[in-house]
């Protein structure tokens, strides 16, 4: 950012003052651009921030039914809870389809590049992307990695989106194809703060690491209509759910990020403006001080 201490900025001081009322001009536009570029991501990030925010209670709601349901004793059996012996592990990557949005996409892609060495046992086999979001998938590209499909980025969340990524990931992990599924995104934490998020969903655990109270654990559920009809829903709902969270967070995080980075675009391109205004300044004082002193040497030189 451009600091104004009384010093003119150097490229005003070499301009002509034709040129610096062009490029006033110019980055003048430029702070309109991005003004309203702020404002349209500001309307944006308020109604992706309460969906982001109102869906919390829920996926954590559910996380508490689906633990409970899954450790009440009684024998449950499901392809979803079980581990199989493939040999890579797929991560879904989110992403955004635009750019202008600070450092959201550039964090993400540092994280993967630290899956190179990460400890987990899954994240050491052969690894595999999926990706919603242009700028995801041409990483996952021009980093050499493998890309195993991309699916499509609405501008807003729908929930057939949802279904088909969920249906296309469980179908490779009960046929075996891969081993486990991470999902990857940026947590919205708050407008200044979005933190790359690495989760597992399958195979789905028993365990979060939820606190339940013993009185919680002891009590007494009753399953209907059928015992396994229910578990096979609420294990599905339970994808749908976080892979909707995930997606929901990844656009307050995008309209976040724009409107961050297109408000200090704004400002700096208005402390240009008032550098360039300086030196353009003084370049006029200039001009005339050096004119005078021309009529004044003249004066002089007829007498």
């Amino acid at each position: 950012m451009l600091k104004r201490v009384g010093v003119i900025h150097p490229k005003a001081k070499m301009a002509s003052s034709k040129e610096l009322r062009r490029r006033i001009k110019s980055v003048k536009n430029t702070a309109q651009i991005t003004k309203a570029m702020e404002m349209v991501a500001g309307t944006k990030m308020r109604r992706a921030q309460n969906q982001a925010i109102s869906g919390r209670p829920y996926i954590e709601a559910l996380n508490k039914s689906l633990y409970q349901v899954l450790n009440t004793g009684d024998k449950i059996s499901s392809s979803l809870l079980l581990p199989n012996e493939s040999a890579k592990t797929a991560i879904l990557v989110l992403t955004t389809d635009k750019s202008l949005c600070g450092g959201l996409n550039t964090n993400i892609f540092r994280y993967i590049a630290t899956m190179d060495t990460h400890q987990d046992w899954d994240l050491r086999k052969e690894l595999t992307y999926y990706t919603v979001g242009k700028k995801g998938r041409q990483f996952i590209v021009r980093s050499t990695r493998t890309l195993s499909a991309d699916f499509e980025n609405y501008e807003s969340v729908d929930f057939s989106q949802v279904l088909k990524i969920q249906r296309v990931l469980r179908k490779l992990f009960l046929d075996s194809e891969i081993s486990s599924v991470y999902l990857l995104y940026p947590h919205f934490v708050s407008v200044l703060q979005q933190i790359p998020t690495l989760i597992k969903i399958l195979p789905i655990q028993k365990t979060w690491g939820l606190e339940l109270t013993g009185l919680e654990l002891k009590r007494q559920i009753f399953l209907e209509p059928e015992k396994d009809v229910l578990v096979d829903y609420l294990l599905n709902h339970y994808l749908d759910a976080q892979i909707y969270q995930a997606l929901l967070e990844t656009k307050a995080s995008e309209h976040s990020s724009r409107m961050i980075a297109m408000k200090n675009a704004t400002d700096n391109a208005i402390e240009l403006v008032e550098d360039l205004k300086l030196g353009y300044n003084q370049i006029r004082q200039d001009t005339i001080t050096r004119e005078l002193s021309e009529i004044s040497g003249a004066a002089l030189a007829l007498e």
